[in-house]
């Protein structure tokens, strides 16, 4: 049980990393002039 929620908690924290960097790439792309 202990070993499922962590395994869940790591693929969730691993796909919210990849998507806010996806996010940050998109917004520095899309905007430049800053």
């Amino acid at each position: 049980m202990l070993i499922a929620k962590s395994i869940t908690l790591f693929i969730l924290a691993g796909l919210c990393e990849i998507g806010g960097g996806y996010l940050v790439w998109i917004w520095l792309r899309e905007n430049r002039s800053l």
